[in-house]
């Protein structure tokens, strides 16, 4: 293992802002988390991709 490339990865991860791309169409975005938050808006974002609006 290169201990460099870790070491440079752990120190850096904290200044990284997360994002996951799909190459698939986007359905939707919404403030909707039924699990934290169910019944009322959440404060973060979900998108929902790839699947099939029925």
């Amino acid at each position: 293992m290169n201990w460099k490339s870790l070491l440079a990865s752990v120190l850096v991860a904290p200044l990284a802002n997360a994002l996951i791309r799909f190459p698939c169409s986007q359905l939707v975005t919404e403030r909707l988390d039924p699990l934290v938050t169910p019944g009322q808006v959440s404060p973060h974002l979900h998108q929902i991709v790839g699947g099939v609006r029925i």
